[in-house]
């Protein structure tokens, strides 16, 4: 078997289902691609879903659907908001989902440790398609997920918006509250912090948190704070912050809707989660050829992502931010978007992230 490493490798702990905005828009089915007949396929893919809502429906009508097309085989949802069922299943021997989508590359380290996951038969699924380091032995990446700079493009002068973390901690240039996630991980509030002070993005980590909080110091009476992804883009609708830091997709849910919100991504935070196969799965076959059919399938992964701005896989080659609908490309980790992000270190918060939480929630509440 092809051996690939992966940032799976980098065991990450997000976990993050966005209430995102649908735009019609109709996907063709996968081109013919090689290895794996899927001729003498049947039968039901149950899948293990921790996104749910608008992200299952746009696979639901898009890249599920041009599957069932293909080979008659159904894809039914099984929403669950966590691994824990998962995890609990695979231990018992008791699993029913032929495909996983596990939240964090963490559970997907964690699962391929334990057994609980199955190969990725290279002899059926393209993963040489796929940008090297988005895939394992025993899963894909999936649903890029993005910590960008964001602001209200009404409460600058068009020749004067904010573009880098820098300007986020500027007051003087730009002035106005500033929007960040109340918890250390998933709002890339440390890692701004730092590079806003001068750390070079390949020694950002560890982290130097005393250094962080120093920085965040200097803005700490400009700051609100949000809890969820909703909230977020409520504190830039009613006028609570002018600028902060925001997970892509709401921010392309605000655009959408019609709100004057416009993100960058230089040296934006970013991570994955992951589809794999159970070990145990009643219909392995048709859920590798699942996997076979998403990866070829450019044009069906174009109309989810201009539907719903989360790249489902996490990069296939050649797939450039361009080919999606001309209102989410500002908002896809996709291609050029990216050239300058940051991988979020999972390997570091696994460590740490207790004592960063307890750290963090003491200098917030001082």
């Amino acid at each position: 078997m092809q051996k690939k490493l992966s940032r799976f490798t980098s065991i990450g702990a997000l976990a993050v289902t966005g209430a995102l905005v649908l735009t019609g828009c109709g996907s063709a089915g996968p081109e013919a691609g090689a290895g794996g007949d899927s001729s003498g396929l049947s039968g039901d893919v149950l899948f293990y879903d921790t996104s749910g809502g608008d992200v299952w429906e746009g696979l639901n009508e898009t890249l599920f659907a041009d599957f069932t097309t293909e080979t008659g085989v159904t894809v039914t949802d099984d929403y669950n908001e966590a691994s824990t069922k998962f995890f609990a299943a695979a231990q018992n021997g008791a699993v029913d989902w032929s495909l996983v989508f596990l939240p964090s590359l963490s559970d997907a380290q964690e699962a391929a440790e334990k057994g609980y996951l199955a190969e990725i038969d290279t002899s059926i699924v393209p993963v040489d398609k796929l940008v090297d380091g988005t895939y394992s032995e025993t899963g894909i990446e999936v649903g890029t997920f993005g910590m960008v700079l964001a602001w209200n493009t009404e409460s600058f002068p068009a020749d004067a918006q904010p573009q880098t973390w820098s300007d986020l901690y500027d007051t003087t240039a730009f002035p106005g509250k500033r929007c960040f996630f109340n918890n250390p991980q998933y709002g890339w509030t440390l890692e701004s912090a730092l590079l806003a002070d001068g750390v070079a993005a390949d020694e950002l980590y560890p982290l130097d948190v005393d250094r962080a909080f120093a920085k965040l110091d200097t803005i700490k009476n400009d700051i609100t704070w949000w809890s969820s992804g909703a909230q977020s883009i409520e504190s830039f609708e009613n006028g609570s912050c002018d600028l902060g830091i925001v997970w892509a997709n709401r921010a392309s849910v605000a655009a959408q809707n019609g709100f004057p919100i416009d993100v960058s991504w230089d040296q934006a935070g970013y991570a994955n989660s992951v589809w794999a196969i159970p070990a145990d799965a009643p219909n392995p076959e048709a859920a590798q050829h699942l996997l076979k059919s998403v990866i070829e399938n450019t044009e069906g992964q174009i109309a989810f992502g201009s539907r719903v701005p989360t790249p489902i896989p996490a990069a296939t080659k050649g797939l450039e931010v361009d080919g999606f609908a001309a209102e989410v490309q500002p908002f896809l980790p996709v291609g050029e978007n990216t050239e300058t992000a940051i991988t979020l270190d999972a390997d570091y918060y696994k460590a740490n992230n207790a004592d960063l939480t307890d750290q963090f929630n003491r200098w917030v509440a001082q």
